[in-house]
């Protein structure tokens, strides 16, 4: 019985090893080669730059469903909300409401604090993050992760791109 457990173990171990390693999680950011540039010094201002700040301030903060501050976590839609209210601007709570804030911005026009928008889940939720003027959008991905930054042109993030909002003019 030994004899037969141990290489069943084994093999079994080498196999979830090895799907593990050609699975690529998308909320992982690739800082490996540059990212787009957005043109920055053209576009920011005095409040994006805030804006963007507050968000970079929020880096390494637990994801929570449903939460909207420091000390509780966030939820992707309750990070935009948070860090948008920092600079007095009033945007709605929710991702699909957010979706409708500001006006629409094409994907070649997107600038440093537009709002970038994905779908991954099914019903009308919407996950969303805030363009930096890295090339990358800071997000609250998902339960057991916290805020980070992602790239724009990750493979993944570009398959469920939808839209993006400029809610500073």
């Amino acid at each position: 019985m030994k004899a037969v457990f141990l290489p069943v173990c084994l093999s079994t171990a080498f196999m979830l090893f090895a799907a593990g390693c050609s699975y690529v999680d998308p909320y992982v950011p690739d800082f490996g080669t540059p990212a787009p540039t957005l043109r920055a010094s053209t576009y920011t201002t005095p409040q994006t730059r805030a804006v963007i700040s507050a968000a970079q301030t929020q880096l390494g903060k637990p994801y929570r469903w449903g939460g909207e501050s420091p000390s509780a976590g966030y939820d992707c839609s309750g990070l935009m909300w948070w860090t948008f209210r920092r600079s007095g601007i009033r945007i709605p709570r929710v991702s699909w409401k957010q979706y409708s804030a500001g006006t629409f911005v094409e994907r070649n026009d997107i600038r440093p604090a537009d709002m970038v928008f994905f779908k991954v889940m099914t019903g009308k939720s919407m996950h969303v993050g805030l363009v930096t003027e890295r090339g990358t959008f800071i997000h609250a991905p998902k339960s057991g992760k916290r805020v980070m930054e992602s790239r724009l042109d990750n493979p993944f993030w570009s398959e469920h791109y939808v839209g993006a909002r400029r809610i500073i003019h």
